[in-house]
């Protein structure tokens, strides 16, 4: 007698494992793993770590100018022929620091007003101030000197109208009375304009380049799977759901441990210029930037995987990425050009809020729920996205004869 065996039919994807609890235990490692990897594997690749080198020698770079521009700006040095033009120089400097601004004007004595004259064209003196024919004469090379023109041209008037009023047997006190301008702030409490809009171009920006070089590194990683046929060996052991949550959490991970690194390099950089005024203006949005960067990064990564999956060949990923790419570009554009009413709207629109939201809560502009409903609003939208991308995704990967657009994967049976 003969025994006949049977080997079992293999099981898809979707049947359920008969042993049970040891598949269901299983999946969320699998995702843990492919996280795991693709951070690995992108800390090791000389694209991401050169990429995140230059962004930050860009942020270094910027403060330094900074701290060179401070330093230059507000020192002018002024060439003079004679003593009444140091005075009047002297008096411009007082002027200016009583208007609480930072300016240091030095004067250079010359032997004659041809020594001033050579002494602004070789650029020994940003300005020269000469006395001639009854009236004050301020000398340039190429440009008028702002700081020159504005101080020396008040420390000027003063002096003629202090001579006058001596004349005219008064004083310049009394000539003067009720002259003065008072500053008031009527929103003190709110961050200024000029640091809201510096905060959100940076944030704008970095989430711009975040977005294209992890959604770029990803899209190459999957098209290269598929093209050596390594993802038909992944898939036979991981399901393909987890490697699309592995491959998303990785990526999402590492664009905000590289944007936590920028912060703490810019925050660094404000502490170091003696900037904390600034820190303490924008602290307000900077919780929220982070969040709605968080969001906005893991949506990206989805449909980068995606478009990733869609392609057969490296060079294929180029077209396949570009509707992925516009749609970053134009949150960054609209995130540092829009205003008023329009960035009011976009701020509850997913993805583009990731900029917009943020900046509106930094400016004072937001009531306390509207950043709550605009994340809501966009995790909402990054559940369907995310869905509707696996979909694409667990379509697409095993496809290697064509590139398939989204439409036509979306089309294709599971």
């Amino acid at each position: 007698m003969s025994t006949v065996t049977s080997n079992p039919a293999p099981r898809t994807e979707a049947e359920p494992d008969p042993k049970g609890p040891p598949a269901a235990s299983a999946a969320p490692a699998s995702w843990r793993i492919v996280a795991a990897r693709e951070i690995s594997v992108r800390l090791t690749n000389r694209g991401f770590l050169l990429s995140t080198l230059v962004t930050l020698a860009l942020i270094v770079g910027a403060i330094g100018l900074q701290l060179y521009l401070a330093d230059s700006t507000g020192k002018i040095t002024v060439a003079v022929a004679d003593q009444q033009g140091g005075r009047i120089a002297g008096q411009a400097e007082q002027l200016a620091l009583r208007a609480h601004q930072d300016v240091e004007i030095t004067v250079r004595q010359e032997s004659s007003a041809d020594q001033v004259r050579e002494s602004v064209r070789s650029g020994k003196a940003e300005a020269g101030l000469l006395s001639e024919g009854g009236r004050w004469d301020l000398l340039g090379d190429t440009g008028q000197n702002d700081i020159a023109a504005t101080w020396i041209g008040a420390a000027v008037q003063s002096h003629a109208l202090d001579r006058n009023a001596q004349a005219a047997g008064t004083s310049l006190g009394a000539l003067s009375k009720g002259a003065e301008l008072r500053q008031t702030l009527l929103s003190a409490d709110k961050t200024p304009e000029g640091a809201v809009r510096v905060t959100t171009y940076f944030f704008a920006f970095l989430f711009y380049l975040a977005a294209v070089l992890l959604g770029a590194a990803l899209a190459t990683s999957v098209v290269e799977e598929k093209q050596n046929r390594i993802v038909e060996l992944i898939a036979s052991s991981v399901p393909l759901r987890s490697l699309l949550v592995g491959k998303i959490v990785g990526s999402t991970l590492l664009a905000l441990a590289q944007m936590t690194l920028f912060c703490l390099v810019g925050i660094g950089g404000l502490v170091f210029t003696g900037k904390q005024e600034i820190l303490t203006d924008i602290s307000s949005g900077l919780g929220w930037f982070l969040v709605f960067y968080v969001v906005g990064i893991a949506v990206l990564a989805c449909l980068f995987a995606a478009a990733g999956a869609l392609a057969t060949r490296s060079e294929d990923i180029q077209s396949t990425t570009t509707p992925v790419n516009a749609i970053t570009a134009l949150v960054f554009i609209l995130g540092v050009t829009v205003s008023g009413r329009l960035r009011e709207i976009l701020s509850f629109i997913p993805l583009t809020s990731t900029v917009t939201m943020p900046a509106r809560v930094l400016a004072g502009q937001a009531a306390w729920w509207e950043p709550a409903v605009a994340l809501a609003l966009s995790l909402a939208a990054a559940m369907g996205i995310i869905a509707v991308s696996a979909r694409v995704y667990r379509r697409a990967l095993l496809q290697t004869d064509r590139k398939l657009s989204f439409r036509q994967a979306m089309k294709l049976a599971d």
